[in-house]
């Protein structure tokens, strides 16, 4: 169901605002996965999602995308760099789908329908930024537990 982003040639001059924290220093992994479990990954982000886990500084923060899909699927995300990211079960079910221009796909779980997350790494290439995904935490059952170090 996926078709491939198309290209431009010409990127844009001004970052847009961002939103995101950025990195404090202070790291944490949550294990996640998608409603009914078929796809499952970890996260490292920074900073952490939770004041216990941030040691006193500042924390990450869910946002609302506003997009029409965004908003279907009550989407609320975070975005660590796309190398903090770890699909670790389930890549068979995970599909893409692609709105508006085809650029950043959406991922969805084939079997449940959860939105896990979108990959940002078109949009971030437009502005010589790494990588990064808009990972979905407002989706049960995630619990966003620290995993064991």
């Amino acid at each position: 169901m996926s078709s491939q982003p198309e290209t431009s040639s010409t990127p844009p001059t001004e970052k847009p605002a961002l939103p995101w924290v950025e990195s404090n220093g202070v790291y944490a992994t949550y294990d996640l996965h998608c409603h009914c479990g078929a796809i499952r990954y970890t996260m490292t982000i920074s900073p952490p999602l939770y004041e216990e886990h941030a040691e006193g500084r500042e924390r990450s923060v869910a946002v609302d995308c506003g997009c029409s899909a965004c908003e279907r699927h009550g989407n609320w995300a975070v975005h660590p760099l796309a190398k903090d990211v770890t699909w670790t079960r389930g890549l068979e079910d995970r599909m893409e789908y692609y709105t508006g221009q085809k650029k950043n796909p959406h991922l969805l779980c084939r079997k449940c329908g959860c939105l896990v997350g979108i990959d940002l790494s078109w949009l971030m290439g437009q502005f010589q930024m790494e990588p990064r995904y808009s990972i979905n935490v407002s989706e049960p059952p995630f619990h966003l537990v620290p995993t064991p170090s």
